[in-house]
């Protein structure tokens, strides 16, 4: 150190007291005595330069003793200051010490205290301390989240280690991570050759045998090395019973303070965003145990909680596969285990596979619980309870479609071979039972009603639609949006309206009206409309087919729906949805809209899709894409014309089954036995004198008499030429004649009958106040079954101590159940002692449950530790 910075260095030590409360002294410490020959050369005005000498303490202390007020004594000493015996122990007490020397500049610099031990590391890391760029990497990493002084030797050496890893943090799982990464992707061989130049091989070895309980080699530079192979399982060890892991004892530690220490270095994976990195290392290791065929015996008890290998996930889902294909009595247990499996570390990886297996067990629950069909049911009743619970059948099958295709295409583990065992299973259930059984009782309470008058009395009709909900809105001068899908499905709209209870601030209430017959585009669009009449007549000689008219006037196009429209509503506008959205900026869509108080948007994507054969197995891509457009149509409407009310419907429904039709799921035109003037797949026209033996006869009024309809029963198809017929419509069954009618009202915060969405609860069931061992489970209750303005929520449950720093590891719960029954919306939660915690059992401790996605935290309770972890290490 130059002789002006020391100068400069001692005068601002001075500048710093307050000479004339006591005296201002400044010790300085030079072991070495590399400075005592510039003492002389010291410019210090008004500063009294004693030095230190064997046989002058005592003369020195007598000085001190006396009145010091107002001077300023600077004390130069070789001693290190080693207070036992020493004369100028209460002096060095209390004054300002000062050195230097070299060693003592650095620990100035990297913020260390000037200690005996803290010297020792620096003498036994000299070729680290030597580098000037580790100096300052070390100096950035032991103050990146603390000002205070560097104090213990453990705390200075584990930073040097981290430094030389290239970690960021000062955490003992960092470092861990940080070498595990390099190992795994081959970058090691420079680290280690660093620690052994640094003489930290044998350090950092015993502190991984400390950490992790790893016995090896840490240093071991191997395909897969055996670290990571330890790691890896030990962190999985606590969480998986019954001897699993027997076939691998040796090569991970039983303790549960290791297995806390290697699970906190997952969860370090898993915050630091390096999600593939650390897939990648785990499938690595599975491959090299064969940790898939280990596993493949096991019983789905001992492996439920594990997550650490993906492996695991796909011996799961096979279980459950298997469980649910075969038996109806699995569905609660299936359900349970996925809903657990929410928060794993690779669900979202395998989540089509969990989603698709989820809704197999909910399509074996709704059979267990209404094996007896649905005999006795009158048509009311039927279509009441479709409206209201039945149809989640049907949202149930598309999930499973939708989810099975993802999967196929993935492939992941081989899964799709169990995967599809089990979605024919369900394709079986969905068609052969729920499909026929609900068809077959359909028909047979609405049959005589369809025949006489082509309608069940009682239930809301598709053709009342403009008096029910658009006339009643103009009338009080209030504009009003109508949004006709084509072919929404009436379980499609109820996840829509779900979708928009959550995302918006209005309110859905949904209902559904019969649709007219044939349950097809050209006459669900006329029934939607205002009219004064509406008629069927047959095309005559020269044309083909029967045509539908209201007012007098064919409605087969918008601009004709609109200029219909327009006769009963002054103004109304018609447009198509994908010019309305896609070719028109918001200027274009004001200007178009105008001062009418009824629009009309035509969207078009279900039928679109469905309707060709070379797409209609989209149709359920389709349906979700339509949700997604039809939730964004909603947004724009209500955030560009400030509505408060907007309608959503459609024309009329659509049956589909993914599986290619058998002979006997077909039936003919030919069973008409008289002139059929029009007809689908799934209905026929035909003179009014006509009669079937086998297929259904529906009165259609709108002919005045003189035409009368035909519609296969259950799902049955007539054949027509030409391909596409999975996707159909145009029949009686409840998933063509339900139309959805989806009302929105927008509302604004503080207006009457507002509702704000709030995340759903968790409440602690688990009765504690004292822990007695370092792994312990909790059990919670999702307050509610998540629906409207109740919203999904991810939670994350730990213990922290009175500083609030966590002193366990985090477990995760994803509560988004719908279930109404509170048995099943329950979660059981496992939380282990972080290693590197002293406990004490005097102290309270606050068990903490935080909203992941708001951040918002609270204490559930305050408890003790009774438990003692030194014995485990």
């Amino acid at each position: 150190m130059k002789l002006a910075d020391i100068t400069s260095e001692l005068l601002h030590l001075f500048a710093g007291q307050d000479a004339d409360c006591g005296g201002a002294i400044v010790v300085w410490h030079d072991p070495s005595g590399e400075f005592e020959d510039v003492l002389a050369d010291l410019e210090l005005p008004g500063v009294s330069v004693i030095v230190d000498r064997e046989g002058s303490r005592f003369a020195i202390k007598r000085k001190l003793n006396g009145d010091l007020g107002g001077r300023k004594v600077l004390i130069y000493r070789r001693s290190a200051g080693e207070p036992s015996g020493d004369w100028l122990a209460d002096v060095e007490a209390r004054c300002v010490p000062f050195a230097a020397d070299y060693v003592s500049v650095q620990l100035r610099e990297i913020g260390a205290v000037d200690s005996y031990e803290m010297r020792a590391v620096l003498e036994s890391h000299k070729a680290f301390f030597a580098k000037r760029r580790n100096v300052i990497k070390l100096k950035k990493l032991l103050h990146s989240s603390k000002e205070v002084a560097v104090e213990t030797v453990d705390e200075l050496e584990l930073g040097i280690l981290a430094t030389c890893l290239g970690v960021s943090e000062l955490d003992p799982a960092a470092i861990v991570s940080g070498y595990l990464a390099l190992l795994h992707e081959g970058n090691a061989d420079q680290v280690v050759v660093l620690l052994a130049e640094y003489e930290m091989n044998d350090y950092f070895c015993e502190l991984i045998r400390y950490w992790c309980g790893f016995e090896g080699n840490a240093l071991e530079l191997s395909r897969v090395p055996e670290l990571l192979v330890h790691v890896l399982l030990t962190a999985c060890s606590r969480s998986m019973t019954g001897g699993c892991l027997d076939a691998l004892s040796g090569r991970f530690s039983f303790q549960a303070v290791h297995a806390a220490f290697c699970r906190a270095c997952i969860d370090y994976w898993v915050r630091g965003g390096n999600r593939l990195l650390l897939l990648s290392m785990t499938t690595a290791v599975e491959r090299e145990l064969e940790l898939g065929k280990i596993l493949a015996d096991v019983g789905l008890d001992c492996i439920a909680g594990a997550d650490v290998f993906p492996c695991i996930d796909a011996a799961i889902l096979r279980m459950l596969f298997e469980r649910v294909r075969l038996s109806v009595d699995a569905a609660d247990e299936v359900l349970s285990v996925v809903a657990s499996r929410r928060g794993s570390l690779w669900y979202e990886e395998l989540a089509c596979y969990y989603r698709g297996v989820s809704a197999a067990a909910h399509m074996q629950r709704f059979y267990r619980d209404h094996v007896e069909g649905f005999a006795g049911m009158g048509a009311l009743s039927l279509w009441g309870s479709y409206a209201s619970d039945f149809y989640r059948m049907d949202a149930w099958y598309r999930e499973l479609v939708t989810e099975f295709a993802g999967a196929f295409r993935a492939g992941e583990y081989e899964l799709d071979e169990d995967f599809r065992a089990c979605f024919e299973s369900m394709e079986a259930l969905y068609k052969g039972w729920f499909l026929k059984e609900l068809s077959r009782r359909w028909a047979s309470a609405s049959g005589d009603a369809l025949s006489l008058q082509g309608y069940v009395k009682g239930i809301p009709r598709q053709v009342d639609f403009d008096l029910s909900y658009v006339e009643p809105a103009n009338r009080r001068g209030k504009r009003i949006w109508v949004i006709v899908s084509d072919a929404l499905r009436y379980e499609v709209a109820a996840e829509l309206a779900e979708r928009l209870e959550r995302e918006t601030k209005g309110q859905c209430e949904l209902g559904a009206v019969q649709g007219v017959f044939p349950s097809i585009t050209k006459c669900g669009m006329a029934a939607l409309l205002p009219h004064g009449t509406m008629r069927y007549e047959a095309c005559g000689e020269g044309g083909s087919g029967f045509g539908v008219f209201v007012d007098g006037e064919r409605v087969d196009t918008i601009e004709a729906r609109q200029k219909v429209i327009g006769k009963h509503y002054e103004g109304a506008v018609a447009v198509r949805y994908d010019r309305f959205v896609g070719e028109m900026d918001r200027a274009e869509r004001k200007k178009v809209v105008g001062g009418a108080n009824v629009v009309y948007i035509y969207h078009d994507l279900i039928d679109a899709i469905g309707d060709k054969a070379v797409t209609e197995r989209r149709v359920f891509h389709a349906c979700d894409e339509t949700i997604d457009e039809l939730s964004v149509l909603v947004k724009l409407i209500v955030r560009e014309f400030m509505s408060s009310r907007i309608v959503i419907t459609a024309d009329h429904g659509f049956l589909y089954t993914a599986e290619t039709l058998a002979e006997y799921d077909h039936t003919s035109v030919a069973d008409v036995a008289g002139d059929v003037i029009e007809a689908g797949r799934r209905w026929a026209v035909a003179s009014s004198d006509s009669e079937s033996d086998t297929l259904l006869k529906v009165a259609l009024p709108a002919s005045a008499g003189s035409l009368v309809g035909f519609s296969p029963r259950e799902c049955v198809r007539l054949r027509r030429p030409g391909g596409g017929e999975n996707f159909v419509h145009g029949g009686i069954s409840l998933q063509e004649i339900c139309v959805p009618v989806l009302t929105f009202s927008n509302k604004r915060a503080g207006t009457r009958g507002f509702v704000a969405s709030s995340p759903v609860g968790l409440s602690l069931v688990t009765q504690l106040e004292s822990i007695s061992n370092a792994s312990f489970f909790l059990e919670f209750l999702q307050d509610e079954a998540v629906a409207g303005k109740i919203l999904p929520a991810n939670y994350e449950v730990f213990v922290v101590d009175r500083s609030g720093s966590p002193v366990t590891d985090i477990a995760r719960i994803v509560a988004d159940l719908t279930e109404a029954d509170a048995t099943a919306r329950r979660f059981k939660v496992m939380l282990t002692v972080r290693p590197t915690v002293e406990l004490d059992e005097h102290a309270e401790y606050a068990l903490c449950l935080r909203n992941a996605d708001s951040g918002e935290e609270r204490v559930l309770q305050t408890l003790h530790f009774h438990v003692y972890l030194g014995g485990e290490w």
